[in-house]
């Protein structure tokens, strides 16, 4: 850096001040410094700025990104975000599955990340022990008033979060396939672990006792938001079961794609012999045939709802935590057998 001032003919400080965007420097004189940081090859010591600062001005995001679009779609937006207010990221994958996930935020707070971003997991089931380590390590960042929001589903504790409208827009969902005059739609449930995956099945159970549905168990189908146990479970039960469900809800991307694979295995046409709807629009959804009736979740809104809310936290460390809820909007194509109507959004009620 003493060099770079030297033949920048300036100060270190005003280098400093370049470098790390601390001050507004005349332009002339960044420039001058610019061009000394090409002349030396110069690199800055991000590890001996971050011990002098105690902060590394990077943020970790900790969720299930390889293996869902919808997730990476999301994360390209935070990302784009951090890196216009000076920030960069830094991904881990969990695999929605708490033990990988606490393993996962252990390493990143291990690189004194300056906040985190996680897609919180619920403790039940075969993932009991692993949740509650996760719950714990969680409480006790949200207890060291740690920069953390919880993105896309909910969570009890108190901390910043940000997720999409669920319960509304499913129970939206059955109610337009009860227009329709079905009364046995049957429900893809999503994974175990996600709290947005029971917010949406409420939904849909909302909606069938509302509207006077069949209220049969075996009309919920546990796809676990996999794409391959979603195809053999609707195969199964649409090859086995005395009366089959004649309409499809399906609570996100990744089991659309399993459903469809499953009702063109069973040989029934969307939407003559099943009619199908799903929560979670995709790139995809208007390229089939027919075209896929969806509820999409606006991620440019709750990418900048997460990086706000995150990003204030920092600035703000003692303000009380805040929740945003992000409004969904209904595309209507064809896949629900009604035909194209306009509309945006979808009724409750």
């Amino acid at each position: 850096m003493a060099e770079v001032a030297r033949i920048a003919g300036v100060s270190t400080t005003t280098v400093s001040h370049v470098l790390n965007k601390t001050r507004t420097v005349a332009p002339e004189t960044e420039e001058l410094v610019r061009l000394a940081v090409e002349r030396t090859g110069y690199r800055h010591n991000l590890a001996a700025r971050a011990l002098a600062t105690q902060s590394t001005d990077t943020i970790a995001v900790a969720m299930s990104v390889v293996t869902n679009p919808y997730f990476a779609e999301l994360v390209r937006d935070i990302d784009r975000l951090l890196r216009r207010a000076g920030y960069t990221m830094i991904v881990a994958d969990t695999n929605d599955d708490p033990a990988v996930a606490a393993d996962v935020i252990e390493n990143l707070l291990a690189r004194r990340v300056s906040g985190l971003i996680v897609s919180p997991l619920e403790a039940g089931g075969p993932h009991a022990a692993a949740g509650a380590e996760l719950a714990r390590a969680l409480g006790r960042l949200v207890d060291d008033n740690f920069p953390l929001l919880f993105l896309d589903r909910r969570s009890a504790m108190p901390a910043d979060q940000v997720y999409s409208e669920c319960a509304e827009s499913t129970y939206g969902l059955t109610a337009h396939l009860a227009e329709q005059g079905h009364t046995r739609i049957g429900y893809v449930l999503g994974s175990p672990v996600a709290t947005s995956a029971g917010d949406r099945l409420d939904g849909y159970r909302r909606a069938v006792a509302d509207l006077g549905l069949d209220d049969d168990p075996a009309l919920i189908i546990e796809g676990e938001s996999d794409e391959h146990l979603t195809e053999q479970r609707l195969t199964a039960h649409y090859s086995e079961a005395k009366s089959p469900a004649t309409a499809l809800v399906v609570s996100n991307n990744q089991m659309t794609l399993g459903a469809m694979r499953a009702l063109r295995k069973c040989r029934l046409k969307i939407p003559r012999d099943v009619a199908l709807v799903c929560y979670d629009d995709f790139e995809w959804a208007d390229l089939f045939d027919p075209q896929i009736t969806a509820i999409a979740q606006n991620v440019p809104a709750l990418a900048a709802s997460a990086v706000d809310l995150l990003l204030s936290r920092i600035e703000e460390p003692d303000r009380p935590p805040r929740s945003v809820t992000v409004p969904t909007e209904y595309h209507h194509r064809d896949s629900c057998g009604c035909g194209r109507r306009k509309h945006r959004g979808v009724s409750a009620r």
